[in-house]
């Protein structure tokens, strides 16, 4: 995916942001609101209309379906509130899942450069990873079926987007809540270092669902 160039008018804009105030990014007047537009746009072109982190296609153009993501939350690291790497599309579900939660592997300076190797990260990056080699996803009778790939991108995006809200057939599960997401994301995030996936589909049967061991493999730390 191509980074955004800015335009004059934006960069000089940009040139005189203090690197601290990250609220600006939500005026409803003056040239955030241009340039708010214009990252939306190039972006939605290079992801092709799809999320940065589900990829399910929304053809709306309007901030109405799309938010402009900061890959790494613009209320921890404000420096990088305009950097073109830290910006994506995501639909409104998984940004607001997303929301501040911390996607870096390690602790960063305050004064470091944006870390642009893709292993600082742990979820996926929408600009230094491949996103089927962390996800699968497939459709089946209208329904999306999302499988990690491994126990570490795959399965933080996995919780941290909440992707658990799409209801699917390979885990065989019937239907769930808020109340359930936050539950399995609880016992997940707490989960014994030695946990066997038999243990775990022990405990998500307890919730009234089941899930294939194959999948549940992903999950174990």
């Amino acid at each position: 995916m191509k980074p955004i160039v800015f335009s004059v008018d934006d960069s000089d804009y940009i040139n005189k942001y203090d690197g601290t105030s990250h609220k600006i990014w939500n005026e409803t007047t003056g040239p955030m609101l241009p340039l708010r537009a214009s990252i939306r746009k190039h972006y939605l072109q290079q992801q092709g209309y799809k999320c940065a982190y589900c990829r399910m296609l929304k053809r709306e153009n309007h901030g109405l379906s799309w938010d402009v993501e900061h890959i790494i939350a613009k209320s921890a690291h404000p420096r990088f509130l305009f950097e073109p790497e830290n910006l994506a599309l995501a639909c409104k579900e998984c940004n607001l899942s997303k929301l501040d939660q911390d996607v870096l592997t390690g602790a960063l300076r305050p004064q470091a450069f944006y870390p642009r190797d893709k292993e600082s990260y742990k979820i996926i990056h929408p600009h230094y990873d491949k996103y089927e080699d962390h996800m699968e996803i497939a459709h089946f009778s209208g329904k999306v079926i999302y499988m990690p790939k491994n126990k570490h991108k795959g399965r933080e995006t996995f919780i941290m987007c909440n992707l658990l809200r799409f209801s699917y057939e390979y885990g065989e599960w019937k239907d769930f809540s808020y109340a359930i997401t936050k539950k399995v994301s609880d016992f997940l995030n707490s989960c014994a270092p030695d946990a066997t996936p038999q243990e775990i589909s022990k405990f998500l049967g307890t919730i009234n669902f089941t899930i294939n061991p194959d999948f549940a493999e992903n999950f174990a730390p």
